[in-house]
């Protein structure tokens, strides 16, 4: 199945200007996160990303993701998302920190909710 524009540009740039919320567009990673949000993806913040930075490439395990890290707007340290959208396998995998409370998204194995972490903590948790 062909990546749709917006995936194969972002992943074939790296410094493509995408947000968080531009991944929305895209059909394949909308349905990928909203099941793996599942009853999250009425929180509005979760389901728009629109406080976020840019997205950017990331490579786990030797496959490419793209990373973005959405916030809730006004409460950014105590409501967060650590995403990667893996545009050629079409999966999404999070960590949703919610008020001190950990959601993993996607299903990861142990090795990749292992650099989930790290990725979270070194994207919300800089010293």
């Amino acid at each position: 199945m062909a990546l749709s524009l917006l995936s194969a540009a972002a992943v074939a740039a790296d410094d493509a200007m995408v947000s968080a919320g531009d991944l929305l567009k895209d059909s394949r990673f909308k349905s990928a996160y909203a099941a793996a949000l599942g009853p999250k993806a009425k929180e509005r913040w979760l389901a728009t990303m629109s406080n976020s930075a840019l997205v950017r490439k990331v490579t786990v395990a030797g496959s490419d993701y793209q990373l973005a890290s959405p916030c809730k707007p006004h409460d950014c340290a105590d409501n967060n998302l650590l995403l990667l959208w893996g545009a050629g396998k079409g999966v999404v995998y999070g960590r949703l920190y919610e008020k001190g409370r950990v959601t993993l998204l996607g299903s990861p194995d142990a090795a990749m909710a292992a650099e989930l972490e790290r990725l979270w903590k070194k994207e919300f948790r800089q010293q």
